[in-house]
Order: C-alpha cells, then sequence, then structure tokens
C-alpha cells in the first residue's frame, strides 16, 4: 500500500492508502493541495463527483472540505474496496456513494440519480480514449453538470486531447497536467475565472 494523507478538513492528516496490486496512478498530496486551493470555498456545500477514482483521494478530500455528497465511480473491485476503507478510516462514509463501472456507459444513469454535479472530477488513465468524448458530454452537452459547474480534467501532458475551448486554468506537475474549466449554464462555454 502506498501512503497518503487528507490534506485539510475534518479528516486533515489521516492517512488515505491505495491497493498494491492495482495500476493506478493517484493524485499526489501535491496536485490536490493545488486544486482545491484553486476552487477553494466552492467546495462546501457542493455535490462532487468523482470519476475514475482509484484510491478515492480527491472525493474524500473533498468530503473532509465539506462537500454535500461525493459520487465516486470506479471500474475495479479492489479500488472500490479501497476506496471504501477510506472512506471508513477517515470517518466520511456517510456522504458518499461508490458505485461500479465504466464512467462512459455509467455516466447517464449517474447524472440522473445524483446529479446535477458543481464539481466534477476526472481522471481516467493516461492515455485513455474516454476523455475526448467524456469532455463532450461534460462541458458542451452538460450532462450532470449544474449552472457554473467546475470540471477538473487530470491527465498526461503528451495526450492528444483537442478540447472545444481552452481551460480556464491549467496547472503542471512533470507529466501531468490539469486543467479546470468553468461551464456556463447557457452556452456550455467558458465563462470567466474560477
Amino acid at each position: 500500500m502506498r501512503k497518503m494523507r487528507v490534506i485539510a478538513g475534518k479528516a486533515g492528516s489521516l492517512p488515505l492508502s491505495t491497493p498494491c496490486g492495482v495500476d493506478i496512478r493517484p493524485t499526489t498530496d501535491a496536485m490536490r493541495e493545488s486544486v482545491f486551493g484553486s476552487i477553494g470555498p466552492q467546495v462546501e456545500g457542493a455535490r462532487f463527483a468523482d470519476l475514475y477514482a482509484g484510491s478515492g483521494a480527491v472525493g474524500i478530500e473533498a468530503l473532509s472540505r465539506g462537500a454535500r455528497q461525493v459520487i465516486f465511480v470506479e471500474s475495479s473491485r479492489r479500488c472500490r474496496e479501497g476506496i471504501e476503507a477510506n472512506l471508513a478510516n477517515t470517518h466520511l462514509a456517510a456522504d458518499a456513494v461508490v458505485m461500479a463501472g465504466r464512467v462512459l456507459e455509467c455516466w447517464t444513469r449517474v447524472a440522473t440519480q445524483y446529479g446535477p454535479f458543481d464539481i466534477i472530477f476526472v481522471d481516467p488513465p493516461y492515455g485513455s480514449s474516454d476523455l475526448p468524448l467524456l469532455t463532450e458530454r461534460l462541458i458542451v452537452k452538460r450532462e450532470g453538470v449544474a449552472d457554473q459547474a467546475l470540471i477538473i480534467i487530470q491527465h498526461d501532458s503528451g495526450d492528444p486531447v483537442d478540447f472545444s475551448y481552452l481551460p480556464k486554468q491549467s496547472k503542471m506537475f512533470g507529466q501531468t497536467k490539469i486543467d479546470l474549466f468553468r461551464v456556463d449554464p447557457v452556452t456550455g462555454k467558458d465563462n470567466g475565472s474560477a
């Protein structure tokens, strides 16, 4: 198990684990601290989706910082068990739902049942072919997306990602790039700073 921690909030400093033998790339403490520093108080009371959730570290950070509810979507059974263990260890399970499935296949059901979401964090495997279609569904078609929602996409900087418009903010962490979008409620396009 690789060790991480919750950065801040009611579960701040509590440890998080990732399952051994599972090919995931956890969002590091430094990345999470930077992302949550950028979105700040918007987490409080938000409906939050953690897609391709892996260890669940991002969604758990959101819960710790006051998100109203977090939906974790993850296809790996071992990862889902790890998320549930991390939720139990941080005492944050009451406001969480861990869903099994491939994101592209189950997003409509998740969006209908639990959305619209105020913040959506997307972290597919690097090189995934899911990203262009998923970003179109979230940013352009606004499927499951609340007015003025934030969509945060973590991907390899070398991935050929063709967003329909530029993110409001981007951050680099080695080969990892994090793009932040704010979705306009009328046009579906980026309408200003986060």
